[in-house]
């Protein structure tokens, strides 16, 4: 099947992603809402694309694109190497490129979250749906990619209600904020003391926070570190000398620090479910060497897990949403086929073929109910006006220039024709 039978128009993509760019280029090439809707004006407003989708995420920068001259992968990394202000060798050797279905493939995965570090990644569909709301915002997504982005959502939707490839939580804080959960039901009204305010603590912290819980609350020895990661993450930050004494008050402890000793011994622990008054307390341990007294979990109501506990967790996870990668590999291809079996249609010849069927089966149905003396010279007299009432339509289709109006005018017709209904 020709995916565009436009012979001008050409589906492509040109992206930076975790599997081919370090983060040092994803940082140099990601975009923000404002860079995305400037650089999508100047594609079009350049004339190197006929419509344009960017999607920019911390794991990607793909610009998706319908072109309808010459332009190839090359131009596109030149004209965003000077727009970056970036060599463009530097960008071409870390990018990937691929046309066609090859393309339209890669964003219903990206969509269904089979292309993300995390498998099954959640976040990914909704940064898709920005992804063309910002296009149509800006005015540079047409029949095409609104069509191609539609559809792969509706891939990414199927795949999360018919799958449990999104289950089941990956990341150990995850996992530790699921557990948390089933200790104390709804985090909204919870506080969450954080030991550390390094990788682990900031990215637990982020995590905390966008799951909704009440207060978090961070300490650090190194306090700049504390106050820099509060800047990213609303909580309050606390000295370290004083975290002890702040116990009582925190439903859930997560140690993260480099410390070589335990920085939560048992005595505190004591001490604070006694102020508790045996309230529940949960600990989190993700540090290596541990941050947590041995033993705690023996006192009354405390809850207590190891980073090993979490990780064998985490191991099970994936393997289980692996499991179920070859249903999704199924849903997208099925999904995808239905949308390049829409494009191959896109062309004159196909959507000429299937306005003519639709006249003649509706010329059919109106000839059974006239006399059988009647039906031929009616039969004659229809075709003629059909003829005469299509002629300069199709003539204007075929003569179109411009294969982007030419696209959306196909797409009318079949909307308006019915022409794509079973």
């Amino acid at each position: 099947m020709s995916l565009i039978a436009v012979p001008e128009a050409r589906l492509m993509l040109l992206g930076w992603n975790l599997r081919v760019a370090d983060v040092a280029v994803r940082e140099r090439v990601a975009f923000n809402s404002d860079e995305v809707r400037d650089a999508l004006k100047q594609l079009i407003g350049r004339g190197l694309v006929a419509e344009s989708v960017i999607v920019s995420t911390c794991h990607r920068s793909e610009i998706y694109s319908l072109s309808e001259g010459d332009a190839r992968g090359e131009e596109l990394t030149r004209f965003f190497a000077e727009w970056r202000g970036l060599a463009p060798g530097e960008l071409s050797k870390s990018s990937f490129l691929a046309e066609g279905a090859d393309a339209a493939r890669h964003l219903f995965r990206v969509a269904a979250g089979l292309d993300s570090m995390a498998l099954g990644e959640s976040e990914v569909l909704g940064q898709v749906r920005q992804a063309l709301k910002l296009a149509r915002e800006s005015g540079t997504s047409r029949t095409v990619l609104h069509r191609m982005f539609e559809s792969a959502v509706a891939a990414g939707k199927r795949v999360r209600t018919e799958t449990e490839i999104a289950v089941r939580p990956v990341s150990v804080a995850s996992i530790a904020l699921e557990l948390a959960a089933k200790v104390f039901g709804d985090l909204s009204e919870k506080t969450i003391l954080v030991l550390g305010a390094g990788g682990t603590g900031d990215l637990f912290a982020r995590q905390a926070s966008e799951a909704g819980v009440g207060r978090l609350v961070v300490s650090s020895r190194t306090r700049e570190r504390a106050e820099a990661l509060a800047g990213r993450v609303s909580c309050e930050v606390i000295p370290w000398e004083e975290f002890p004494a702040r116990l009582p008050a925190a439903d859930v402890v997560v140690g993260t620090t480099s410390s070589r000793e335990p920085v939560v011994v048992r005595g505190d622990v004591e001490e604070a479910m006694r102020q508790r008054r045996g309230r529940p307390m949960f600990f989190l341990d993700l540090a290596v060497p541990r941050d947590v007294e041995p033993g705690i979990s023996e006192i009354y109501n405390v809850f207590s897990y190891q980073l090993n506990d979490l990780e064998e967790v985490a191991r099970e996870n994936r393997a289980q949403r692996s499991r179920q990668v070859p249903h999704a590999e199924a849903i997208v291809e099925e999904e995808l086929s239905k949308f390049l079996g829409w494009m191959g249609n896109l062309s004159v010849v196909p959507t000429l073929n299937d306005w003519r069927r639709r006249w003649n089966e509706q010329r059919d149905t109106e000839l059974e109910r006239q006399p059988a003396a009647e039906r031929e010279r009616l039969r004659e007299f229809a075709d003629a006006l059909y003829g005469r009432l299509l002629h300069e339509p199709m003539r204007r289709l075929k003569s179109e220039s411009e294969p982007g109006k030419k696209l959306d005018r196909l797409e009318a017709i079949r909307h308006l024709f019915k022409l794509d209904d079973e």
